[in-house]
């Protein structure tokens, strides 16, 4: 099994086959780091997302204390907003790019 490093070398250098480049590719994805990578990893996940080969999915958590009728719902709990693993809203906070 190789470690991140040394998959993101066997990338750089072209030593994988096509299936290992789609594992490492959503692998990084599904991680999320790729967005903060180089822009040759971010490409390749874009290029395989469009062929439908990788999927970036979002993971909501939902918080068991809040309902989806009532103020709580209507003030903080907006869910046509997107939140990421942690349960934060995807937009706000720190830069995401």
């Amino acid at each position: 099994m190789f470690g991140i490093l040394d998959k993101m070398d066997r990338f750089s250098n072209c030593e994988m086959g096509d299936q290992e480049v789609i594992d490492f590719i959503q692998e990084i994805v599904d991680n999320g780091m790729v967005w903060k990578m180089h822009e040759k990893y971010i490409d390749q996940a874009l290029f395989l997302m469009g062929q439908g080969k990788v999927v970036d999915m979002v993971l909501r958590r939902i918080d068991k204390g809040h309902t989806t009728d009532g103020p709580c719902f209507q003030e903080c709990c907006n869910e046509t907003q997107p939140k990421d693993a942690d349960g934060r809203y995807v937009f706000e906070g720190e830069a995401w790019l």
